[in-house]
């Protein structure tokens, strides 16, 4: 056999491994490429964490105004540095990126009390804010925190009536990150600052005065909406009403701002974490308490359609 027969049997050998070999560097190239992308799109929460100090003057002012004079700055442990730095993580692309170029300072807190949350504030600079955080709610769960906060809505009128809020997919911190974030994402980029606007079309006239066909109903007449407290036994009339509106909560009704921040908050814990949302009412005399779905409350799912455009095409002004 011939040399030349020799090196083409051998050729034929080699061109199946060096194409193989080919189309694995091209693999490898393709991966790095999504790596970096990925890396490029996601901001890294070390800058984050490293904003987590004292509580803002203004915002220890706000506190004591309100007749919390014990407030007093929350040194984070280990543990809790952990859990915040996970919540973080696992924000939105959106509500992340507006923290990372907005947020100014981000502080825990002691001497609130059990229903007190946080508290979002302009810093010193312009275009930054200061957030500050009831510290227990770390370590809360987000149907202890949801169920404390809405009861705030009744009083005990000695009838029985109990109302409980059940929220699944995510914890307390996660939750209220969401909220506080979107209100950030909210001032920055002017969303509710003029009406009409896309959100509140038809719903809002004025950051606290709703159209005339939805501020004549019991579920925007509550506590959170200036309101007095109502009976407890008043709560399944006061849920059926909500349930004939477009907020996610009683207390979205508070104001434009809370219920962008509700409506952005809880599409996310139900797209991203898989969250539910109910409400329970039990009453004394009656073998079932009744319950109440408000992420599928029908006039929501269109809002919570814009929720996923603004989620996709960003806004423009996070830019600057």
């Amino acid at each position: 056999m011939s040399m030349r027969t020799e090196l083409w049997k051998h050729s034929r050998n080699i061109r199946p491994t060096l194409l193989a070999f080919l189309v694995w560097i091209l693999f490898l190239g393709m991966v790095a490429a999504a790596i970096q992308m990925k890396d490029q799109q996601t901001p890294s929460t070390d800058p984050l964490m490293s904003r987590v100090g004292q509580p803002s003057e203004l915002a220890v002012n706000e506190f004591r105004k309100a007749g919390m004079e014990e407030v007093r700055t929350h040194i984070l442990t280990n543990a809790e540095r952990a859990k915040v730095e996970a919540a973080i993580g696992s924000l939105p692309f959106l509500n992340r990126d507006a923290l990372n170029k907005h947020l100014h300072q981000l502080a825990f807190v002691d001497g609130i009390p059990g229903e007190g949350t946080g508290l979002t504030s302009p810093a010193t600079q312009h275009g930054q804010f200061d957030i500050t955080f009831r510290a227990s709610l770390i370590n809360e769960s987000l149907s202890a925190f949801l169920t404390t906060k809405e009861r705030r809505t009744f009083t005990d009128d000695h009838s029985g009536t109990t109302v409980t809020v059940t929220g699944t997919g995510t914890d307390a911190l996660t939750y209220v990150l969401l909220h506080e974030s979107s209100h950030v994402l909210d001032a920055t980029c002017g969303i509710t600052k003029i009406f009409p606007n896309s959100f509140g079309k038809n719903i809002w006239t004025a950051e606290h005065d709703m159209a005339p066909s939805l501020a004549q109903l019991l579920a925007a007449r509550t506590y959170f909406h200036g309101g007095a407290r109502l009976p407890a036994k008043k709560a399944p009339e006061v849920y059926d009403s909500l349930s004939k509106t477009p907020f996610i909560s009683l207390y979205a009704t508070a104001s434009a701002k809370e219920d962008f921040a509700e409506l952005v908050a809880w599409r996310e814990i139900q797209h991203l974490y898989g969250g539910t949302l109910t409400v329970a009412v039990s009453e004394p005399g009656t073998r079932s308490a009744r319950e109440w779905d408000p992420l599928s409350f029908p006039d929501l799912q269109n809002r919570f359609a814009q929720v996923d455009q603004l989620e996709r095409q960003g806004y423009s002004c996070l830019v600057n």
